[in-house]
């Protein structure tokens, strides 16, 4: 399959690229930024993708029949909340319509764990685990801008009933190589509290990809995407209970060091299951939970 992966030079995009090209197909990477000490497979083209006219020049030079979506700006902070913002949503509708006037059979976009709002400073869920129904307002602008492109890709599905949307609430994307910050967080947990002790290695953001990629799904549909457990040694019970307010609210047969994102939606539909854990890159005196 011709696909075009938009953000393959970032640190998600560049296992989707490897993984979508070790799969035997024809990848094409639209970025801004050519990384050639990556060494990525497949083509490469320059694009701006907050600009229209690039987007649809480069869509339909590569006619690519999926579209993996991923561009955006990663790194929020620091940054004017309205450029995010602007950046965000206006990139995602560009590839989304130009996918769409195409005739693009799948186009599966990067949402955000942030999407559900739960990530907002006091929200938690009502139950752990908790799935792709939970979502609650956010003031951020990330988030908003995250929750917007799955409005997006929701209304233009309606035009484009030929293409399929596929949105990935992604976790906390942790590179092969990032693993050792995970020592440095267990000596502060309030460092990676925000989003319940969850992440997702890089690796496994490739593989959902190609099964959503490959899978079969009609219209607009979201799914959490994140490890199977936590980042932490400890047992989320204890923890939730001290750094969210005695919360208690998690199913009996959960299990402690489980994540408390359930993507079981993404197994239903596309039979994905993460495969990587923390437990196998952090070095062994670390290990112990």
């Amino acid at each position: 399959m011709r696909v075009v992966v938009t953000g393959g030079s970032g640190k998600a995009g560049q296992w989707v690229v490897r993984t979508l090209a070790e799969a035997g197909h024809e990848v094409t990477n639209l970025d801004i930024v050519n990384r050639p000490e990556l060494d990525l497979p497949g083509n490469f083209c320059q694009v701006e993708l907050g600009d229209a006219g690039e987007v649809y020049d480069a869509m339909f030079q590569f006619r690519p029949e999926g579209v993996c979506h991923l561009a955006a700006n990663p790194s929020p902070s620091g940054h004017p909340r309205v450029d995010v913002f602007d950046n965000n949503v206006r990139t995602a509708y560009n590839v989304m319509q130009a996918a769409g006037d195409l005739g693009v059979r799948r186009l599966v976009y990067a949402s955000s764990e942030m999407a559900t709002g739960l990530l907002t400073e006091g929200m938690t869920p009502s139950r752990i685990p908790f799935d792709e129904s939970e979502r609650y307002p956010s003031p951020n602008a990330y988030a908003l801008s995250k929750y917007l492109s799955e409005v997006i890709a929701e209304s233009l599905s309606l035009r484009y009933p030929g293409t399929a949307y596929i949105g990935m609430r992604i976790n906390n994307v942790i590179t092969p190589d990032g693993y050792a910050r995970f020592e440095q967080e267990w000596q502060d947990l309030s460092m990676s509290m925000g989003n319940f002790w969850s992440y997702i290695d890089a690796r496994d953001v490739g593989t959902a990809y190609l099964a959503a990629l490959e899978g079969e799904s009609e219209g607009h549909e979201v799914f959490l995407i994140a490890a199977a457990d936590t980042r932490a040694k400890r047992g989320l019970r204890e923890l939730m209970a001290e750094y969210y307010d005695g919360y208690d609210r998690i199913a009996p047969e959960h299990d402690d060091h489980a994540s408390a994102f359930n993507c079981s939606k993404m197994e239903r539909y596309f039979g994905w299951k993460p495969t990587y854990s923390w437990r196998h890159n952090v070095r062994e005196s670390a290990r112990s939970v």
